[in-house]
């Protein structure tokens, strides 16, 4: 009865995690504010998926930058202590893709202290969270993190932001947006599945650590350039490869035609995203250098069972490095589009990585202890149980995410 309960609660879980296919993209909204002598001038990215919220989003004849253009100008509204700012115009702008950009101009006085009522997106998304930088003079003055219980900001536009005030909010936001990370969360628990044991999970989280931090800073700087599409797609396959290792280390029956059989599934859905037009060339073979991969990886297993131990550890640690590269790209995407900006991005980088770093050390921390709490419990089939979910749940989100 005890171990029915558990594959419930664990089934449960998985549902929950389920609920939506860019959870490691969390909700939110970014937006830049200039502040001139006489008007402000307002530019707002948000995610395309985040749009389809809005009511009239079935209409035909509006298309996502209008519709999100119309509801910005009925929910947004800036005023100073005298009297309301009127909107003078409203534009789309070009965007990244999945994103939506606007800009919004506002006639005003701004020697006085200025007041935003912003409820963009939180009446149709209560979890949405918006990120705001507010300039004067070609100066950050203020940073706002703003949710569904922000009252009104109040700005004044007299002071000035001193160097690196920002620090501990990038660390909040950091431990934030890894706890809404759902994706990324599942994907610990495969390598806490694949592990095994404490020792070999502190080296898998170690690799894992060093890759994201490294192409978070990559990314963010602009080294290297990323499709944040296929970024979230191959994030999503990294859990289901993590469920298809587990089950190749309990079995060797089929060790031979598993990699080819996962391979060859990449390169069908590759050829059914450009036949679909889902995918382009460059993304089509991204899922064959992602195949190729596959069948490498999953035939370490019989390579590394005549190596010594060390050796062992030391294919964990490279492995989730690499792992860890790809889901820094994930989370750079976050940084770029909030519009944080190169000349004083070492701090602000510094400490959102620290705070991710933190938010994920909690969570292995918990996932231990409710494992050594149910040890009992945990024997087979429920690992393997779980080992399934995790695929279900990864390969289900690789799936969305690509004819999304």
């Amino acid at each position: 009865m005890k171990r029915l309960k558990f594959t419930r609660a664990i089934f449960i879980c998985l549902l929950l995690i389920n609920s939506t296919s860019l959870s490691h993209t969390k909700s939110e909204s970014y937006s830049n504010w200039i502040i001139s002598q006489d008007s402000i001038l307002a530019t707002i990215t948000i995610p395309l998926y985040e749009v389809t919220r809005l009511p009239g989003i079935q209409s035909k004849t509006i298309n996502f930058e209008e519709l999100f253009l119309e509801h910005a100008e009925e929910s947004i509204k800036v005023k100073t202590q005298k009297e309301d700012c009127q909107l003078i115009s409203s534009q789309k702008l070009n965007a990244t893709e999945g994103f939506v950009r606007i800009e919004m101009s506002y006639d005003c006085n701004t020697s006085n202290l200025l007041m935003v009522d912003y409820r963009a997106i939180f009446d149709f998304s209560p979890s949405h969270m918006h990120y705001a930088k507010i300039y004067k003079k070609g100066m950050l003055i203020s940073e706002l993190l703003v949710n569904n219980a922000t009252e009104t900001w109040k700005i004044s536009t007299s002071e000035s932001q001193k160097p690196n005030s920002n620090v501990l909010q990038f660390f909040k936001l950091g431990i934030d947006h890894i706890s809404g990370g759902y994706d990324h969360i599942a994907f610990l628990m495969g390598i806490l599945l694949v592990a095994g044991t404490i020792t070999r999970s502190i080296i898998a989280v170690s690799g894992f650590t060093i890759g994201h931090s490294l192409s978070l800073f990559a990314a963010t700087i602009g080294i290297i350039e990323s499709n944040s599409k296929i970024v979230e797609v191959f994030i999503g396959y990294t859990i289901a490869l993590m469920a298809i290792e587990y089950v190749n280390k309990k079995s060797n029956k089929y060790e031979e035609q598993i990699p080819i059989l996962f391979a060859l599934i990449l390169l069908l859905i590759s050829l059914l995203g450009l036949t679909f037009g889902n995918l382009n060339i460059k993304s089509a073979i991204a899922y064959l250098g992602l195949s190729l991969f596959t069948y490498c990886y999953l035939n370490i297993e019989s390579f590394v069972r005549n190596i010594k131990q060390s050796s062992k550890n030391y294919l964990l640690l490279c492995t989730t490095l690499i792992f860890g590269l790809l889901h820094g790209l994930g989370f750079a995407g976050f940084l770029k589009d909030s519009g944080i900006d190169n000349e004083n991005i070492l701090l602000p980088l510094l400490s959102f990585n620290i705070g991710l770093e933190f938010g994920q050390l909690c969570i292995i921390f918990f996932a231990w202890l409710i494992l050594f709490k149910t040890k009992n419990y945990l024997k087979e089939p429920l690992p393997s149980v779980a080992s399934g979910g995790l695929f279900g749940v990864g390969f289900y989100w690789m799936i969305l995410r690509t004819f999304s």
